[in-house]
């Protein structure tokens, strides 16, 4: 792996700890008082300067790794509604915010329902360009760390340990989303070479598994082998990186280059409940 930024770094977690420089980005108090200020009346002015920064770091971060991390962007003391406001403003510098389900919302915030943050969720990419998450709360006790991992590194690692597996991981697999937004019936290997020559990544790991026997065509011994290597490889401490964030911290995510989970967390209800704002964008610039 390469020390500088070099498009399409095959990460782990070592370089991720080793690296944040490259691809997580603090903001003083200074500068998110006037981002604050210029998102608030919805023009850019005295924050200029730290408009510039992000319009830098955030392609370069992405490019580099797939996937940038701004610390201290708002103030999580400041009203939601607002919050979110502002955060759409400052987004237009990236691409379109796009529906993220049937109904048409542009935003959502996450949330345990039903006590389902007791339980992992699996490593999957989302069905857009970007994927943003700006927290609200973290956990109050603890977990709910959202988890990355490189395509490029995962493919590595299963071509050299196992390349049969790799073959089916090439080949079309099928992905119903029957009444969800944007594409109902997705079909595309679950790794891939993009045109850019990057290591290109689509899976959800229930979906593809569910497809399968909704279609009345079960997915062959061979194929549950190859799903069971790729979650292996995942879900390896070197692989899998727990980015545990703090409220006011952004994350904007590639989604065909960087898969992405959660681990479990324990919860209390009220104002300290975790809250996660999550957008999804259309972009041709990252």
């Amino acid at each position: 792996m390469s020390d500088g930024t070099a498009t399409d770094v095959g990460w782990d977690t070592a370089y991720l700890e080793a690296r944040r420089d490259l691809w997580s980005l603090p903001l003083t108090a200074d500068e998110r008082r006037l981002l604050w200020k210029d998102a608030s009346a919805g023009r850019w002015g005295a924050a200029g300067g730290v408009r510039e920064r992000l319009r830098a770091f955030v392609p370069a971060a992405v490019g580099a790794v797939g996937f940038a991390h701004v610390r201290g962007l708002v103030d999580p003391a400041e009203p939601e509604e607002d919050v979110t406001s502002a955060l759409m403003f400052l987004l237009r510098e990236f691409g379109e915010v796009v529906p993220q389900n049937a109904a048409g919302d542009l935003t959502q915030v996450l949330r345990d329902r039903d006590g389902d943050g007791a339980t992992e969720l699996g490593f999957h990419c989302d069905t857009c360009d970007l994927l943003v998450l700006l927290c609200l709360q973290p956990a109050a006790r603890g977990g709910g760390l959202t988890k990355l991992a490189s395509a490029r590194r995962v493919h590595d690692i299963i071509e050299r340990e196992d390349p049969g597996a790799l073959t089916l991981l090439r080949e079309e697999w099928t992905f119903d989303r029957t009444g969800r937004a944007g594409p109902q019936l997705i079909v595309s290997p679950i790794l891939f070479t993009q045109e850019d020559g990057t290591v290109g990544c689509y899976y959800q790991t229930r979906t593809v598994r569910a497809s399968a026997e909704k279609a009345g065509r079960p997915l062959t011994p061979g194929q549950w082998d190859a799903l069971g290597v790729l979650d292996e490889v995942l879900y390896r401490p070197e692989i899998a990186f727990g980015l545990p964030m703090k409220a006011g911290e952004l994350l904007v995510i590639k989604n065909s280059r960087v898969l992405h989970g959660r681990s479990p967390y324990t919860d209390e209800p009220g104002p300290r409940a975790r809250r996660m704002l999550r957008l999804w964008m259309s972009t041709e610039a990252m």
